[in-house]
């Protein structure tokens, strides 16, 4: 559910709260009579010095939403754009343009798979202004309902563990945030629905998550109208009952770690269980094969033991760069611009590389599950086919799959997307190629180097921390997708196959004697 309020919380004269209070309350009982009013005011008027102009762009964009005025919206859309013009870093802008840009795209109606096609281009931008607006300065005030509202555009395309992190992100902003907390539950209930990840679990987690909403309804009116609050009573009222969240009280360091960033490569997306002896359990549930298939093991497996190997490295190597002390024997020379050299930087630097480079691996192990003809395959063009000039197709290996309802891999072609030079995680993939094909140099204190160069890209330590964890994030959900997309893929598969065998694939460490059991714990395919 959307957070639609778009006037930011910010110091302004009572003149204005009463006029904005006015126009919002019109919006739930007579959203037409608002798009008028909101024409009315001058758009360069101002109260006490404050300009309307945000305000009047405001209600049009959120009454034009609720009665489908396409012409309102984009009319909000361009006073936004206006303003942001002259005042770039101010994150209500970018913001409130967010809001209107999913509006818009909104009004397309959804018939078929082309909907992501035609409206691609309005939803990246949105994300894009919706993740610029928590990082500039200024956004306390509008950094919960920011992350919330890309939760919501990141759950309409089935990116539903980046949404999860979304809703945490807004939780830790605002506790009281009971939009974040139901799209929280609504991601973990989704799950359990479609029996990934451990039942319990989840549900325990759904619950807190619902318990907190509770708490604070009336903030769920405040931020997203009485409409939404209505919609979600029906959530809210839902008895959950879980069991018990997993005992971290005797976690590691390196458990803790990977339990507060959730990281565990595991279908159940919250609440890690240390008392498995590999809880990192992402693993394909069955692969079906026509009776007549080439002897041996697909090699879909072992592409996967690949990537989930990788992704693991990357993480340990990113927690003992982020938390202990790496041995350095090396001598650097000081550039005096405050800049850090040495193993952990290298590190830092290595495993966010690592982390992207994961994601081309899926593209590839795409193409073998799908049994697909292209050599060169990418992830950042493998999903679409673009020309320049011509509006976006879907890779045409791709599309039947799509069309037949495999969500995951629109999850994955619109993650692309946001890697793509104007998407919100385009910095991830820039910061890899700097890395690989130029240097980066950190810095403990700012980020200005000692002498320009055009092959040297310059970042404070502490951001690149964070974008390390993000990057880590991303490419755990990618692989949660892949899954996802093959899972779904079986179910498909199986309709069209008939007769098919049953094999089995044992464990690796059980084979190798290092783990206990039977066949039993292995996987089928």
């Amino acid at each position: 559910m959307g957070e639609k309020k778009t006037m930011a919380n910010i110091l302004i004269p009572e003149e204005f709260k009463r006029l904005q209070q006015s126009l919002q309350s019109l919006i739930d009982k007579d959203p037409a009579e608002a798009v008028e009013e909101a024409r009315s005011i001058p758009s360069d008027a101002k109260i006490e010095g404050i300009s309307l102009s945000g305000l009047k762009a405001g209600i049009l964009i959120d009454a034009g939403s609720r009665t489908n005025n396409r012409e309102a919206i984009t009319e909000g859309i361009e006073l936004f754009r206006e303003m942001l013009q002259k005042y770039p870093d101010r994150p209500e802008f970018h913001y409130n343009l967010a809001n209107g840009l999913v509006s818009l795209a909104d009004q397309e109606p959804y018939k078929d798979t082309e909907w992501y096609l035609t409206t691609s281009d309005l939803r990246t931008e949105a994300r894009t202004h919706f993740k610029t607006a928590v990082s500039l300065e200024g956004s306390e005030s509008i950094a919960s309902v920011a992350f919330t509202n890309l939760g919501n555009a990141l759950l309409r395309i089935h990116r539903w563990v980046e949404a999860y992190d979304s809703y945490v992100s807004a939780l830790k902003q605002d506790l009281t945030n009971g939009v974040a907390s139901t799209g929280a539950a609504r991601v973990l209930l989704r799950c359990i629905k479609r029996s990934i990840g451990d039942r319990e679990i989840l549900l325990s987690v759904a619950a807190r998550h619902l318990e907190l909403a509770q708490k604070h309804p009336n903030r769920i009116k405040e931020l997203a109208g009485l409409q939404a609050f209505e919609e979600l009573s029906k959530l809210l009222e839902k008895p959950l009952k879980g069991g018990q969240m997993p005992d971290l009280t005797y976690a590691s360091a390196y458990e803790t770690f990977v339990a507060s960033h959730r990281l565990m490569l595991s279908p159940t997306i919250e609440g890690l269980d240390i008392s498995l002896k590999r809880w990192d359990s992402l693993v394909f549930q069955s692969l079906s094969e026509p009776v007549g298939a080439p002897h041996g093991v697909p090699s879909l497996f072992a592409m996967f033991n690949v990537m989930k190997a990788d992704f693991l490295l990357v993480r340990y190597l990113a927690f003992q760069a982020l938390n202990g002390e790496l041995p350095d024997s090396g001598s650097y020379s000081d550039t005096l611009d405050y800049a850090v050299y040495g193993v952990k930087p290298a590190t830092l630097a290595l495993a966010q590389r690592a982390c992207m480079d994961v994601l081309d691996k899926i593209a590839v192990a795409t193409a073998e599950y799908f049994g697909l003809t292209r050599k060169d395959v990418y992830f950042a063009t493998f999903w679409f086919e673009k020309k320049k000039g011509q509006p976006l197709t879907w890779n045409p290996e791709l599309s039947a799959h799509i069309k037949q309802g495999n969500t995951g891999i629109v999850a994955l072609a619109e993650l692309s997307l946001d890697l793509g030079e104007k998407g919100f995680l385009h910095e991830k993939k820039d910061y890899r190629h700097a890395s690989t094909h130029q240097f980066t140099v950190l810095h403990d204190l700012g980020c200005e180097p000692s002498r320009p160069s055009v092959y040297v890209n310059h970042c404070g330590v502490h951001s690149f921390e964070s974008i390390l964890i993000e990057s880590l994030q991303l490419t755990r959900a990618a692989l949660l997708y892949f899954v996802d997309m093959v899972r779904i893929g079986e179910s498909q598969k199986k309709a069209r196959l008939g007769k098919s065998v049953p094999i089995f694939v044992p464990g690796h460490h059980f084979i190798r004697g290092e783990d206990e059991g039977t066949t039993e714990d292995s996987e089928k395919s």
